[in-house]
């Protein structure tokens, strides 16, 4: 597969939160807000947090450099007490072997931390 297909396929399993788990590598290394993590166990359980809080998502932009992507995708977010919110999220992949083996994410996190806060 290519990149563009790995990674059109990782957010499609993403947007319907099923089956994007698979497409993850074992030692995945993860850059975001909190604390750098490595292996797939710390990766699917932040992602699965964070989907908690998306009701819906979609590619905005998609450059494809050999292995390596850059997405930004548009969150929809649905808080427990209806709140709504957007979260853009700009992330940088890398792909080896049909898997995902880095990424980098980059978003507005005191927006982010505000609309967790408001329940």
């Amino acid at each position: 597969m290519t990149t563009k297909e790995i990674i059109k396929r990782y957010y499609d399993a993403i947007k319907q939160k099923n089956g994007w788990q698979s497409i993850i590598s074992d030692e995945i290394t993860f850059t975001g807000a909190g604390p750098s993590t490595k292996g797939k166990d710390a990766y699917v359980t932040a992602t699965t947090r964070f989907l908690g809080s998306v009701k819906g998502s979609s590619i905005t932009e998609l450059i494809i450099e050999g292995n390596k992507a850059c997405a930004l995708v548009n969150y929809e977010l649905l808080s427990p007490k209806g709140n709504t919110a957007n979260c853009v999220v700009a992330e940088i992949l890398k792909v080896n072997e049909d898997k995902i083996t880095a990424s980098t994410i980059f978003f507005d996190t005191a927006a982010f931390r505000n609309f967790i806060a408001q329940g």
